[in-house]
C-alpha cells in the first residue's frame, strides 16, 4: 500500500495492480467470521468437548429486568448475515474493475483498517463466548464493551470513506455503487453495533448484579437502561443534526432498539403489571425510541424534498 490512509490517481492513470495487503485483510476477515460462526455454533449447542454449557442456558440461569425474550436473540441470525453480505461484496469487489483500476482500491472506500477492525471484532466474539461460558462475566463485560468499540470504530470508518470518495463513484458510473455501500456495509455495521450496545448492557448488569446486595439488584438493570437510553439519544443527534447527509441512510439500529426494547417487555410484562420501576422505565425509552424514530422520519423527508441529503436523483449529495 502507498498510503496506509488514502489512495489516489494522478490525472487519468489506471493502475491495475492488485494490493495484496487489502486482498489478504480481506480474506482474514472471511476466515476469521467463519471461525466465529463455528465457534458460535458450539457455544449455542452446549455442553460439548468445547463449552460446558449452552450460551442461552448461562443467560436463563443468570436473569435480570433487562434480558429480552428468547426469540429477541435470533438478531444474531440477521446481523451475521449482514455481515457475510459485507464480507461477499468486498470480495466480489477485487475482480470488478473501473476506468482507473479494481474496484476495491479505486475508490479505496473499503479501507484495509476496516477489515482489520473486523478481524479483531470477530477474535473478541469468539473470545468472549469462552468467558461466558467460564461465568468470567467481569472478564466478560470488557471484552464485549471491545467488540463494541471495534464495530463503532469500523462503522465511523465506513461513513467517513464513503462520504470522502462518494464523488469518485459518480465519475466512474459506479453510482450504484453508492446505494450498496449504504444498505450492506453501513447499515450492516451499524445493526451490529447497535445489537453490542445492548447485548454489552446485558452483559454489565449481570456482573453488576453480582456485585450488589440481594436489595440492589434492580439497580443493576436501572443503570444499564439508563446507559443504552444515552446511547440511543447521543446516536439520534448525531444523525440528525452532526452528520445528517452522511448517516442520511444508516436506519438499521432502529430496528434492533425497538425490537430489543419490546423482546425485554415482553418477556417482563408480569412486572411490568405490577408496576415495577425498571419495566416502567423501558417503557418510557420505548415511547422514547419511537418519537425520535418518527422525528428522524420527519426530518428525512424534509432534508429529502429540500435536497439538503443525497437523493435518488443526486445519491452523492452536493
Amino acid at each position: 500500500m502507498s498510503n496506509i490512509f488514502t489512495k489516489s490517481l494522478s490525472g487519468n492513470d489506471a493502475d491495475y495492480s492488485h494490493d495484496g495487503g487489502v486482498i489478504a485483510a480481506i480474506f482474514i476477515a472471511l476466515l476469521s467470521f467463519i471461525f466465529t460462526c463455528c465457534i458460535n455454533g458450539f457455544a449455542s449447542t452446549g455442553p460439548n468437548k468445547i463449552f460446558r454449557q449452552s450460551t442461552a442456558r448461562i443467560s436463563d440461569e443468570n436473569p435480570t429486568e433487562f434480558t429480552p425474550a428468547g426469540p429477541t436473540f435470533s438478531l444474531w441470525g440477521l446481523i451475521y448475515s449482514w455481515q457475510l453480505a459485507f464480507l461477499a461484496y468486498s470480495i466480489v469487489n477485487i475482480w470488478r474493475t473501473t476506468s482507473i483500476g479494481y474496484l476495491y482500491n479505486h475508490p479505496y472506500t473499503l479501507h484495509v483498517a476496516i477489515f482489520v477492525l473486523f478481524i479483531v471484532n470477530m477474535l473478541l466474539n469468539a473470545l468472549w463466548l469462552f468467558l461466558w461460558d467460564r461465568l468470567k462475566f467481569g472478564l466478560s463485560t470488557i471484552v464485549i464493551y471491545a467488540m463494541l468499540a471495534t464495530i463503532v470504530a469500523a462503522t465511523v470508518l465506513d461513513h467517513v470513506f464513503l462520504w470522502n470518495n462518494r464523488w469518485d463513484y459518480i465519475q466512474l458510473d459506479k453510482t450504484s455503487d453508492i446505494w450498496i455501500m449504504r444498505f450492506i456495509v453501513l447499515n450492516g455495521h451499524a445493526v451490529y453495533s447497535a445489537w453490542l450496545l445492548v447485548a454489552a448492557s446485558l452483559n454489565f448488569t449481570i456482573w453488576l448484579k453480582k456485585k450488589l446486595p440481594l436489595n440492589g439488584e434492580g439497580w443493576a438493570t436501572t443503570i444499564s437502561l439508563i446507559f443504552v437510553a444515552i446511547g440511543i439519544c447521543v446516536y439520534w443527534i448525531l444523525e440528525n443534526f452532526v452528520f445528517p447527509s452522511q448517516m442520511a441512510y444508516t436506519w438499521s439500529p432502529w430496528l434492533v432498539w425497538l425490537v430489543a426494547l419490546i423482546g425485554i417487555l415482553a418477556k417482563h410484562w408480569r412486572l411490568l403489571k405490577e408496576k415495577s420501576l425498571n419495566q416502567i422505565l423501558i417503557v418510557i425509552i420505548s415511547v422514547l425510541c419511537v418519537i425520535l424514530f418518527s422525528v428522524k422520519i420527519i426530518l428525512f423527508a424534509v432534508r429529502y424534498t429540500r435536497q439538503e441529503i443525497p437523493t435518488g436523483d443526486h445519491p452523492a449529495g452536493f
